[in-house]
């Protein structure tokens, strides 16, 4: 039977694979040196780093802001460039062996973390368990698992909080909260979501009144103010993450349909192929996230609905739909809904096509990213 240390043995095994794959085909087609000022001149190294890797090996090398540069690092939290920068401190290396060190540790533990949660799940077990683990080992955007991106920390810190949760070690589960959202915005999402999670069980205990360690479910949002005063000391304004966000992306606030109708502008403005088909990505992935709202609904799972709405929120409100894909690798509530649905044989087909599909995208991601196509 199947446990936690060899879901993360799974998961190791299934990134090295992966990884051998990216250089393979980099190699296969020339690919050479990537010049870009903050790769770190390692071929093989440099497969693993791209786009906004670079936001987060200056951010750890140099810090947010420095001299000649005022946009648009703010826009990248803090945690996984602070875990590079003190692990490649410690090892004497670059920033970039390090971030590609913290996320696949990070994976590895995300995959133990999932096992257990759909393992100990009411409606889960072992086959549930095993189903879940597959599916976030062939997710098509998986290879940001292996590279010098947030998704595999947030994704760890994610889980480790819930289960925290779940098991009513609330002073815990805040902190580790509290640190997932120094990695990613997400983390204010899970810290909702947490508190969905605390009235549940206090309603089901009966009490009349909280314990104290409701104080916990606001460990998160100090952190994110302390990330916020921090980019005011150095800026002078309380709104300098959301104003890099508009400024580097052109990203704002806008309502649902807006947002939608701006994503279907992009797809059919596309310039290329690659991009054309990572903007239908983008599209099918916040779809594919309302019906998982949907199936939350179904499981009256209400914390972990709150999570994907908040989540999934943020794209569809926004001018902006980029890299859905890739943030759905930190949507825990898809493996855990999906891989205790009711089995039955209708059940097991769709499963058995949705694992076929996923495995081609994910080749076929692969081969983009190894060949430096957007599909971020």
């Amino acid at each position: 039977m199947t446990s936690a240390p060899r879901a993360a043995a799974a998961f190791l095994l299934s990134r090295l694979l992966l990884g051998a794959t990216v250089l393979a085909m980099a190699a296969a087609t020339g690919q050479g040196a990537v010049g870009h000022e903050w790769a770190s001149g390692v071929w093989w190294l440099d497969r693993f780093s791209a786009w906004d890797s670079y936001h987060f090996v200056r951010i750890a090398s140099l810090g947010y802001l420095p001299p000649g540069l005022d946009c648009c690092d703010q826009a990248f939290f803090p945690g996984y460039p602070l875990a590079m920068a003190a692990l490649a401190a410690l090892g004497g290396g670059s920033a970039t062996a390090a971030g590609l060190l913290v996320s696949v540790v990070a994976g590895a533990v995300a995959a133990a973390l999932l096992w257990v949660l759909v393992s100990e799940d009411a409606r889960g077990g072992p086959l549930a368990a095993r189903r879940a683990l597959t599916l976030l080992l062939v997710a098509p955007a998986g290879f940001f698992l292996v590279a010098v991106y947030t998704e595999a920390l947030f994704l760890a810190l994610a889980l480790g909080a819930w289960l925290l949760a779940g098991r009513r070690h609330w002073w815990l589960a805040g902190g580790v909260a509290a640190l997932a959202a120094a990695v990613r915005v997400n983390g204010l999402f899970l810290a909702a979501a947490l508190v969905v999670m605390y009235a549940v069980q206090w309603n089901q205990d009966g009490r009349p009144r909280p314990r104290p360690d409701v104080l916990a479910l606001g460990l998160p949002a100090l952190g994110v103010g302390a990330f916020v005063a921090h980019l005011h000391s150095r800026t002078g304004s309380w709104n300098a993450w959301r104003e890099a966000e508009a400024k580097g992306w052109d990203r704002s606030v806008a309502w649902p349909w807006d947002g939608v109708a701006s994503a279907v502008r992009a797809l059919r403005d596309s310039p290329d192929l690659w991009l054309a088909a990572s903007r239908l990505a983008d599209i099918v992935a916040v779809a594919l996230g309302l019906a998982l709202c949907v199936l939350l609904a179904r499981q009256r799972r209400w914390p972990e609905l709150t999570y994907m709405m908040l989540t999934l929120g943020v794209v569809l409100c926004s001018t902006l739909w980029v890299s859905a894909p890739r943030y759905a690798l930190t949507w825990f509530p898809a493996y855990l809904a999906v891989a205790t649905m009711r089995d039955t044989t209708a059940y097991r087909r769709m499963y058995a096509v949705g694992l076929g599909l996923s495995f081609v995208l994910l080749v076929a991601a692969t081969w983009a990213v190894a060949h430096r196509q957007w599909v971020a």
